[in-house]
């Protein structure tokens, strides 16, 4: 790639953070150090979610180790939301009832264990929005008797040969919509979301809706957009989205989500570092082990250094992902699409989710990463075009990106942008 275009995406995103910044009430250099530190700090870090939910009346309740209890959907209904692929949830009644239990961001391959389903138990499959295609969202009723217990589990149906996308810094807009669309339509059973889908008012709602609309479940990977919001943002993510870190297992591939949207001290410390220590007995057991998270190890644009941020915070991640058996790291952060090997990681790099590159250089070089599993549970990657459509940049948020290319070079853009706004005119 030509050095202008990295030019025109570091004045890009100095823009947006400067606007950022300002619409929180903070100065540029307030806003750097916010970024740059764990706020609230590692003594500090949520440790809970919340996994033991109870109906409004009380009388149901439930646990779950793979789910988090979102706000109540109805007055009677207990409202969860995956973030494992195969979760279990147990559910327990004071007197004799009839449950509702609304699940959201389970596989529509993802089947219900039989010997719960016979007689007392019905599962209801909702439709995605296409109302052609099944969604990920469940709906069970179970009688259940005073002090019974009932545990739902959702098996798939496959533990190899199958594929997975991964992408980040989307905001939570049309870009999101189509990033997880894309990965649908690409043959991804699920989506890892590498972070930062908050970048403007409304996002985080947005996300949220989207993320519970999607065709293919979504494993969110917390960015250092995504803590804050006018404010601490943390119980949002945690009540609504999911932890900040975890792992998961499907057949012999491990997927590992870990925290790094800012730097922590010490580094081993909080639960990401407790999730690192729990995994490492387990290592006999799985073919590979996929990373995901937000910041990269490094920055491979030349001049800058728009990665992790500390040399002491990434030498430990490098050394924890080895511990692991984690040949490959999946990260966002930087808009742009690359994969290096750094110190015998393989870092890929999806920072693309706002397909802003494909207006920089006028090409459709955006990419979005597929993940082939294959029947050992080994995983290979590529790249694939993320292709979005001109319409899906049709809001405010573009015009920083237009008005730094004609700050850049008025003569070779001035009738690209003039397209652009014709193109948008036309789409709505």
């Amino acid at each position: 790639m030509s050095s202008a275009p990295h030019l025109f995406r570091r004045t890009f995103i100095k823009r947006m953070l400067l606007g950022t910044a300002a619409a929180l009430g903070i100065g540029g250099t307030a806003y750097s150090l916010k970024r740059g530190i764990r706020y609230p700090t590692l003594s500090l870090e949520p440790h809970s979610l919340n996994q033991t939910g109870k109906s409004a009346d009380g009388n149901v309740t439930a646990y779950s180790d793979d789910t988090i209890f979102c706000p109540h959907k109805s007055a009677y209904a207990l409202n969860l939301r995956a973030f494992s692929p195969e979760p279990s949830v147990t559910i327990s009644a004071a007197s004799n009832t009839q449950a509702t239990v609304f699940i959201n961001n389970i596989s529509p391959d993802a089947q219900l264990s039989s010997q719960y389903s016979a007689g007392n138990t019905t599962e209801l499959i909702d439709k995605a929005n296409s109302e052609s295609i099944d969604g990920i969202s469940r709906t069970v009723s179970l009688n259940i008797k005073a002090g019974e217990s009932i545990t739902l589990t959702w098996k798939l149906p496959y533990s190899s040969e199958f594929t997975f996308a991964s992408i980040g810094d989307s905001g939570g807009d049309k870009e999101l919509a189509w990033c997880i669309q894309r990965a649908h339509d690409l043959g991804a059973k699920f989506l890892l979301h590498l972070g930062d889908f908050n970048y403007q008012a409304g996002d985080y709602q947005r996300s949220i809706d989207l993320f519970r609309n999607s065709p293919i479940p979504c494993y969110v990977s917390i960015g250092n957009h995504d803590f804050h919001d006018e404010g601490n943002i943390y119980p949002r993510f945690l009540n609504e989205i999911g932890p900040l870190n975890h792992a998961f297992t499907i057949g012999k591939t491990r997927f590992v989500n870990l925290d790094t949207a800012a730097n922590m001290v010490p580094y081993s410390g909080g639960l990401r570092g407790d999730l690192i220590e729990s995994l490492i007995p387990l290592n006999a057991t799985v073919a590979d082990t996929v990373a995901f998270t937000h910041r990269p190890l490094h920055d491979p644009l030349e001049g800058s250094t728009h990665d992790i941020g500390s040399t002491g915070e990434r030498d430990w991640l490098i050394s924890a992902l080895k511990s692991i058996r984690a040949k490959t790291l999946l990260s966002g952060h930087i808009h742009i699409y690359d994969r290096s090997d750094f110190d015998g990681i393989d870092n890929i790099i999806a920072g693309q989710g706002l397909g802003h590159q494909d207006l920089i250089t006028q090409t459709d070089v955006s990419k979005i990463v597929i993940g082939h599993v294959n029947k050992n549970g080994q995983v290979s990657y590529s790249a694939q075009p993320l292709a979005m459509p001109m319409q899906w940049h049709c809001h405010p948020r573009v015009d920083m990106v237009k008005e730094s290319l004609l700050a850049s070079d008025p003569d070779r853009y001035a009738k690209f942008i003039e397209q652009i706004n014709t193109d948008c005119k036309t789409a709505l």
